[in-house]
């Protein structure tokens, strides 16, 4: 049987500044509705200004985090120490965690020893409120890479060449240094949270975002796969949605 498919809410914002913005304030919104509510984080450098964002509004309007309960997607596995920093738990203390006021104790992050422990701790949690993604260059989410199943959950993966190349910007260009595998959400478990969050920024992305238009899955582009979800929102800036010929 075919499965069904959703409209999604495509919001243009005039740059990339304005997109990160808007994703903060709805962020911001859910948490003040629900003070404990899930919140399913991404890292990367899309979601950076997104974070500086929240920081700056719990500075200005002292927004409650003591009871947020965060998951995020991924981390990387046998991460050289050397580049500790670039791990996805020191990403989020750096980014939100620490300037905060979110107990650590609610923060988690996948383990690669127990993957699917994750699905049933999110599960006993509530299940997520939202869940925020981005995509990468070949349509990839979370590290759902290309041919990834619409049925995965919490697994080990393998990085493709591709998103090596492209993850060494934040290890010195050094591919060599790059983790080859990492412990991820899958896309039925991003799929199975309330409402998903895409942010699509930079012109690199804008084939991923193509793909999202043509309201096809492809499994080659898991980007795609947020058709089968009934709120979804789309947050992209002008250029990016003018190369992916939106209208």
């Amino acid at each position: 049987m075919k499965q069904k498919t959703y409209p999604y809410k495509v919001i243009v914002c005039k740059d990339e500044a304005l997109v990160a913005q808007a994703c903060a304030k709805s962020l911001i919104k859910i948490i003040k509705q629900k003070p404990n509510a899930c919140l399913g984080l991404a890292t990367g450098g899309t979601c950076i200004p997104v974070y500086e964002a929240m920081v700056k509004d719990y500075l200005s309007n002292h927004t409650n985090y003591r009871n947020i309960k965060t998951f995020n997607l991924d981390e990387y596995i046998n991460l050289n120490p050397l580049y500790v920093h670039e791990g996805y738990r020191a990403y989020m203390n750096f980014r939100l965690f620490s300037q905060t006021n979110i107990q650590m104790k609610n923060t988690h992050f996948p383990d690669y020893k127990h993957p699917s422990a994750y699905e049933t701790l999110i599960k006993n949690s509530g299940g997520l409120d939202v869940q925020i993604i981005s995509l990468g260059h070949n349509g990839h989410i979370a590290y759902n890479e290309p041919g990834s199943s619409l049925n995965s959950i919490t697994r080990i993966i393998t990085l493709t060449p591709s998103t090596i190349k492209a993850n060494s910007r934040f290890f010195e260009g050094n591919k060599k240094m790059v983790p080859k595998r990492a412990v991820s959400m899958g896309i039925k478990s991003i799929l199975d949270a309330r409402r998903i969050i895409v942010i699509i920024t930079g012109n690199g992305k804008a084939e991923a975002f193509r793909h999202i238009l043509k309201n096809h899955y492809d499994p080659q582009w898991p980007c795609s796969s947020v058709i089968f979800h009934n709120a979804v929102e789309i947050y992209v800036d002008a250029k990016t949605a003018k190369l992916a010929n939106y209208k």
